[in-house]
């Protein structure tokens, strides 16, 4: 379902948005759209990501061996 709303946005950066949104054969609503989707999937993307590398994170990248050192190992 879509639904109306009102943008008040200086007149200079409306021009500008029009004259963007016709070179891309669009309307502005149309325009407006794209561009906030495209922020909100980017963002969507972001977490999903960070959520898989704090996953990594928790399991462990690597498995590092135990290794006890001795004196004559740190000073070589």
């Amino acid at each position: 379902m879509a639904r109306n709303i009102t943008f008040s946005l200086p007149e200079d950066l409306i021009r500008q948005a029009k004259v963007l949104a016709a070179r891309r054969d669009r309307s502005l609503n149309a325009l407006v759209r794209e561009v906030l989707e495209k922020e909100v999937k980017s963002r969507d993307r972001y977490r999903k990501a960070a959520a898989r590398l704090l996953e990594k994170t928790a399991e462990g990248l690597y498995e590092i061996p135990a290794r006890k050192w001795n004196r004559g190992d740190l000073y070589e």
